[in-house]
């Protein structure tokens, strides 16, 4: 695509283009619209090359286009990019001794990023005479869904060379032996074969959170889920391919149950259109954040419209894999200050808010149809538990969590890893992580024993009256506070628990939405060692357990008297979400995996972008190796 809006090139450029010394080898202009990725699979064969175009290395330029005025619009935009520039040899997970990494976070209107392509070991295929690179260009727009970016990538020999054709009209470049660039759209990305296509496939669906933004958002998960499961031997590899609906783009504030109908609609029809070409076999779902709310959504669609859709015996597809990342099953009223949830409550995302915020109101309509459904309503998060969904979770092979335990104040750990949890056990890791710095700690063995404490002692310097009841006030204060966690504490069977109101509890320290708000505009991004060395990185997973229905303490909400359901206006909700949390735990075993990620760990768990929220590499890995990779694969 060619913009015809360009002034006439001034006579430098011209002249600098046809000279003999510069060479342009690639020029090209796009619209990019929100959800959108271009990636630019750059391949140069030294062999090929013509004698005289010696070059050792390329120079790559990326502008926006727009005009500098939409710099500051952020309400529909933002109006910019992001650009990554990865030689062949880079891998994340494998100390790499090249040149930094290059990349831009935010390609504003008018602003251009030029990067270095050096022919060396950093980009050598093998040891032929090919270099390669991958480029990826991804819209950050977050609103607007019409209206492309118009972004000008160029590549030459000099830099001069590629400033010069900034400012003329984009037209094609005439082809030169030994240099291409394949150009892959968010559809070719995101629709790659499997890779035997004459084996069963492996269907994996992802959905995306609040923006609906499958395309850019979830494109770090694709592409590690894809290069791990294709990495496994043939004769035990699960043929994975990985979709996701790209419809609910500029649409997230229509509610729960609307986002989920679009995508089992598409699932189902994604289905029929591949049992045309492969055999399908699995299907596997993960969602971030909204996202693990709209799968479980979506799957109760897809049972209603085909039942037999989840079973081998009738034609289905056998369930193979639900993970859920920082998404919000109980909602998150409690969780979020009271002006966030009047704000929710009154339409801050429509819809959708208000299913987070656990309320059931009706339309007139429904009211007028049938007034006896209509008052009965109870809130979209609670009428997923209460029908058939139970029984399709339960035939999944695995059911995975993964929780921020810290520094995520959007969707904190009591909601993501559903109420229950060892939390004696985390509160030693707490302590630990905080003497000895970030190590990580497996707390899922069966032998790890809870605290107890069976008495408090007075310290004997407070013996006198008043310096006893000055230990007494903040103790009372202290067994106020520690209540919810005594309530949520997950049990041994067979082992009494004991939580002694006295005892110096230390919970896990709470993020604040207003603090993981501003971590998404102002927080660094790692350093270049990060990037380059897997040591140098301090994130960790603390907590990976397989909670089992019979570590489900009682249900402390479920009778209580009526004078404490008025006393408490806060009883109602409680209750609820403690429902949720119930059905979903008390017929079916699930794996909670917890993770110490920061700055701002709600983007960084899914990693949005790969080198911004690069923080969140370890989780990723952890989860594409433990469900898709060669153990995985093997036990399958």
């Amino acid at each position: 695509m060619f913009s015809r809006y360009w002034k006439d090139p001034s006579r430098e450029s011209k002249v600098l283009l046809e000279s003999g010394n510069h060479v342009l080898l690639y020029n090209d202009q796009r619209g990019i619209s929100q959800g959108e990725v271009f990636r630019y699979i750059i391949k140069v064969d030294k062999a090929q090359l013509d004698a005289k175009t010696k070059i050792e290395e390329l120079v790559l330029r990326i502008k926006n286009v727009e005009s500098p005025l939409l710099r500051p619009i952020y309400l529909t935009g933002p109006y910019s990019v992001y650009a990554e520039v990865r030689p062949y040899n880079y891998d994340e997970n494998t100390a790499f001794q090249g040149d930094d990494l290059q990349f831009i976070s935010d390609l504003k209107p008018d602003e251009a990023f030029s990067a270095t392509l050096k022919l060396n070991g950093d980009s050598q295929v093998g040891e032929s005479t090919v270099y390669s690179w991958t480029v990826d260009v991804l819209s950050q727009m977050t609103l607007m869904v019409d209206h492309p970016i118009l972004v000008r990538l160029s590549i030459g020999n000099t830099r001069s060379i590629v400033k010069a054709a900034m400012k003329t009209p984009a037209r094609a470049v005439e082809p030169v032996s030994g240099f291409t660039v394949e150009i892959q759209d968010t559809m070719t990305v995101w629709n790659e074969p499997p890779l035997f296509p004459e084996r069963p496939v492996h269907l994996v669906i992802v959905t995306h959170g609040i923006f609906s933004n499958i395309g850019c958002d979830m494109l770090y998960l694709r592409d590690r889920l894809k290069k791990c499961a294709d990495a496994v031997e043939e004769n035990c590899n699960q043929n994975v391919v990985v979709r996701g609906y790209h419809g609910n783009i500029g649409k997230s504030h229509k509610g729960i149950e609307y986002l989920a109908m679009r995508v089992a609609d598409y699932v189902l029809k994604t289905i029929a259109q591949m049992r045309n070409e492969y055999v399908l076999d699995r299907i596997s779902f993960i969602g971030h954040s909204l996202g693990g709310l709209v799968q479980t959504f979506a799957i109760q669609y897809m049972l209603e419209r085909d039942p037999g859709i989840f079973s081998p015996q009738a034609g289905g597809l056998r369930p193979m894999n639900f993970i859920a990342l920082a998404s919000p099953f109980l909602g998150v009223i409690g969780d979020f200050p009271l002006y966030a949830t009047v704000a929710l409550n009154f339409g801050a995302l429509g819809r959708t808010g208000k299913d987070l915020n656990l309320k059931n109101d009706f339309a007139i309509s429904e009211l007028v149809r049938n007034p006896k459904q209509a008052y009965n309503r109870r809130p979209v998060l609670e009428s997923i538990v209460s029908g058939s969904m139970k029984s399709v979770l339960q035939a999944f092979s695995n059911r995975t969590l993964y929780a921020n335990a810290l520094h995520d104040g959007i969707v904190p750990l009591r909601t993501s890893a559903l109420l229950y949890l060892d939390w004696y056990s985390l509160q030693e890791v707490n302590l630990i992580g905080a003497q000895e710095g970030a190590e990580t700690f497996d707390l899922g063995e069966e032998d790890h024993a809870l605290k107890r404490y069976d008495t408090v002692e007075i310290p004997p310097d407070l013996s006198e009256k008043k310096d006893t009841i000055r230990w007494l006030l903040p103790r009372a204060l202290i067994k106020r506070r520690h209540k919810w966690y005594k309530r949520s504490q997950t049990v041994k069977p067979g082992i009494e628990q004991l939580w002694d109101e006295d005892s110096d509890y230390h919970p896990l320290t709470k993020a604040s939405a207003l603090s993981s708000a501003a971590n998404i505009l102002v927080a660094p991004p790692p350093t270049q060692d990060y990037y380059k060395d897997p040591q140098s990185r301090t994130d960790y997973i603390f907590h990976d357990k397989r909670y089992s229905p019979e570590e489900l303490p009682p249900a402390y909400y479920r009778n209580r008297e009526l004078l404490k359901k008025i006393l408490y206006p806060n009883d109602k909700v409680h209750r609820t979400q403690e429902k949720i949390a119930r059905g979903y735990q008390e017929s079916m075993s699930w794996r909670k995996v917890l993770v110490n990620i920061q700055p701002e760990s709600h983007n960084n768990i899914i990693v949005r972008r790969r080198f911004v929220n690069s923080f969140g590499w370890i989780v990723i890995e952890h989860l594409v190796n433990e469900h898709f990779g060669r153990r995985a694969s093997r036990s399958d």
